[in-house]
C-alpha cells in the first residue's frame, strides 16, 4: 500500500504528537516510565529518518573541538550568573557522583543511564521525532533552532542555554549526515567525558559552578 503524499507528509507531525503526549503522561508516574515511552514508540512506530550512516571519525572530528569552545562559554555563562546574583548548581547526579565516584552504590546504573539510555532517547525524541516533524515544514536552521531550544528548556531553565548550545552541535550533525546515530554518538561521548571528569576531578565543580 502506497502512502498519499499528504497522509506521508503529515505522518511525522502525527508521530511527534503522539509521542509527546505518551511521554507526558507517561512522566506523571516517573522518569522511567517516560523512557519506557519513547523505546516502545521508537521500536514501534519509529521515526521517518534513517539511524546510519554512523561515521564515527566524522562525528568525533566535529564534537570535540565543539566540545573545548562550549566548555570556555559554558564556564563563562555560569561565572556570569554568579557575578549576577544568581548562583547556579550542578545537576543532583553529578553531585552524587562527585561526592561518591566510583564507590556510589548505583554507580554503573547511572553510567548506562547517563551515557546510554538518555543519549538514545533523548535523541530519538529530539533529533528524531521533533526534528523531522518540523524539518517537513520549515528549513533545517529552523529545525534545528527550535529543537535545540526545546532540548535545552527540557533540562530547566537554569542550564537552558549551554545545553541549547549542545542541541545545536547534534542538530547539526542530524543534518549533515542525514541520520539518528550520528547525534547520539555525540550526546554519548559528551555524557561521558562529563561523567568521567566528574569522577576523576570532582572538585571541578567547585570552580565551575561558583557558589
Amino acid at each position: 500500500m502506497t502512502l498519499s503524499p499528504d497522509r506521508s507528509r503529515n505522518e511525522p507531525l502525527l508521530q511527534l504528537v503522539l509521542v509527546f503526549v505518551a511521554v507526558v503522561a507517561a512522566m506523571a508516574v516517573n522518569y522511567r516510565a517516560a523512557v519506557l515511552a519513547v523505546v516502545v514508540a521508537g521500536v514501534c512506530w519509529p521515526p521517518a529518518a534513517p539511524w546510519l550512516p554512523l561515521r564515527p571519525g566524522f562525528v568525533l572530528g566535529r564534537y570535540l573541538p565543539f566540545a573545548v569552545a562550549w566548555l570556555a562559554a559554558t564556564i563563562g555563562y555560569l561565572h556570569l550568573a554568579h557575578a549576577c546574583g544568581h548562583s547556579i548548581r550542578p545537576q543532583p547526579q553529578l553531585v552524587e557522583l562527585g561526592q561518591h565516584g566510583a564507590a556510589h552504590p548505583q554507580f554503573w546504573t547511572l553510567v548506562f543511564g547517563i551515557v546510554v539510555v538518555a543519549p538514545v532517547c533523548e535523541e530519538l525524541f529530539f533529533r528524531g521525532y521533533l526534528f523531522t516533524a518540523v524539518r517537513g515544514v520549515a528549513s533545517s536552521r529552523v529545525a534545528q533552532l527550535l529543537t535545540a531550544a526545546a532540548f535545552g528548556l527540557v533540562h530547566g531553565v537554569d542550564y537552558a542555554l549551554p545545553i541549547a548550545g549542545l542541541g545545536l552541535c547534534f542538530g547539526w550533525l542530524r543534518e549533515r549526515t542525514g541520520a539518528l546515530l550520528p547525534s547520539m554518538l555525540a550526546h554519548a561521548v559528551h555524557n561521558g567525558l562529563t561523567l568521567a571528569l566528574t569522577v576523576c576531578w570532582p572538585t571541578h565543580l567547585q570552580w565551575m559552578y561558583p557558589q
